[in-house]
């Protein structure tokens, strides 16, 4: 069994995907240089960290502390985590330049060709369809999804460009933390929300379709606190373990420790992926892929003695 919060620490706007027998996770890490934090588990609730994405982003001013200013809490924000046919691809936008970076590689591990996809996509979520198609979900108050180049240099020329979901008069935030899924021929989408006349926190939604042109219908599906503050256990995405389950992955704000992962155990009721029990569990049964690995602590002391290189 393991317990939630499955991370003490600050690991905010997760994204898990399954490579064969390994999870891999990927955070913010916002103005910090290396960047893109890359973790990786065997059971979804032990994990270590393996690589960064990149080691600086685009060298700005800014991002090298020349300029008097930096970029205090902006930089990378809720990168997507995706595997398709042998490549890993991780997407996220800069709030500090105002892109959209696009990384691949075929080793988890890096190195890692970086490029631009034409535009600013707020959360964004990829997805790779079956025909080999490939979408961008995006947005915050109003969520779009955007058909892009087989190269994903940018936006097709006369594909798919809509509106699916609108949240624009909520008094708070409205819908973003974008994760898209396509399962059992059905598209999925996970979005974070704010309710307009509830209790003040934060919940996770989702949304199904039959077609990325077709209308989504949902709704929220977890309002939990956890018994803390009444801040919500939310926004992130879903993972389907090696025995077939599905998991949520998502994160709370616990002040100054910082927004800490949960694993929410997951199953589809009424068309929707809902939590077990309508709740965030204290513990988690859970089975390893590899019983014997031992994890590298994410955390440790460091005296800062180091002999020049």
């Amino acid at each position: 069994m393991a317990r939630n919060p499955v991370i003490w620490s600050d690991y905010p706007d997760i994204d898990v995907i399954r490579a064969e027998d390994t999870y891999y996770m990927v955070s913010t890490t916002m103005h910090f240089m290396p960047g893109a934090v890359i973790l990786r588990s065997y059971d979804l609730c032990h994990w270590e960290i393996i690589s960064y994405v990149y080691d600086t982003l685009d060298s700005t001013e800014g991002q090298k502390l020349s300029d008097g200013k930096g970029i205090y809490g902006k930089g990378m924000w809720a990168a997507s985590l995706r595997y398709h046919k042998g490549v890993f691809y991780v997407c996220f936008a800069a709030n500090d330049t105002g892109k959209t970076y696009l990384f691949q590689s075929e080793n988890i591990y890096g190195p890692w060709k970086k490029q631009y996809i034409e535009g600013f996509y707020h959360d964004a979520s990829l997805l790779f369809d079956d025909d080999d198609r490939i979408y961008i979900m995006y947005g915050n108050r109003q969520i779009y999804i955007t058909e892009l180049e087989p190269d994903l240099s940018g936006p097709l020329k006369g594909g798919l460009d809509r509106m699916v979901l609108e949240d624009s008069d909520n008094y708070k935030l409205g819908f973003e933390g974008t994760h898209l899924y396509k399962i059992n021929g059905k598209y999925y989408a996970f979005f974070i929300h704010w309710a307009k006349n509830g209790n003040g926190r934060r919940m996770e939604a989702c949304y199904v379709s039959d077609s990325l042109d077709g209308q989504f219908k949902g709704g929220d599906i977890l309002d939990d606190s956890f018994g803390y503050i009444n801040a919500g256990v939310a926004q992130g995405g879903i993972v389907q373990a090696h025995n077939g389950k599905w998991y949520g992955m998502f994160f709370q704000d616990r002040g100054a420790v910082g927004r800490c992962p949960f694993l929410v155990p997951m199953h589809i009721e009424d068309g929707l992926f809902i939590p077990d029990g309508r709740k965030v569990p204290e513990e988690i049964e859970i089975t390893s892929t590899r019983p014997g690995h031992i994890y590298k602590p994410l955390n440790e002391s460091d005296n800062f003695l180091y002999k020049a290189d």
